[in-house]
């Protein structure tokens, strides 16, 4: 999730910011330029604020994940021809193969997005060869 922040173009350009502010810092601090008058904290925790605001973002939504008890039970995918069905203690959802704009394989997950910012995590250690090559070639390209 974090190496995915920090590919977007905003992250980016945040990133090259981030490296600016904390650059011009260190420059200022040991008088190769004389950017700033007096100390500058601003940018320096500006300067790291900005480089590790993904890192941030993505222990703020694992603890979000990890305090909501629902989210640690079992969750069974059933696929079939039409779409796919998810069902767990407390939901069940089903979904068509036509909404599902996106696939995605990270480490041990298969992400399938029905937006740009949704979408269901698979564990693919639960599924069978067979089922992630059917997942896959269900997903068309777009």
């Amino acid at each position: 999730m974090m190496i995915g922040l920090y590919k977007k173009p905003a992250f980016i350009l945040a990133t090259i910011f981030g490296l600016y502010l904390l650059m011009t810092a260190i420059s200022d601090h040991f008088e190769i330029v004389g950017y700033y008058f007096g100390t500058s904290y601003y940018e320096i925790f500006a300067g790291v604020f900005i480089l590790l605001g993904p890192a941030l973002i993505t222990v703020i939504a694992i603890r979000q994940f990890k305090s909501n008890p629902s989210f640690g039970g079992e969750i069974k995918y059933t696929f079939g021809e039409a779409g796919m069905s998810v069902q767990g203690s407390t939901f069940k959802g089903e979904f068509l193969w036509t909404h599902i704009i996106k696939q995605k394989e990270i480490s041990h997950y298969l992400i399938l997005y029905h937006s740009k910012k949704m979408g269901n995590f698979i564990d693919k250690t639960k599924l069978t060869p067979e089922q992630l090559l059917y997942v896959k070639t269900k997903v068309r390209k777009k």
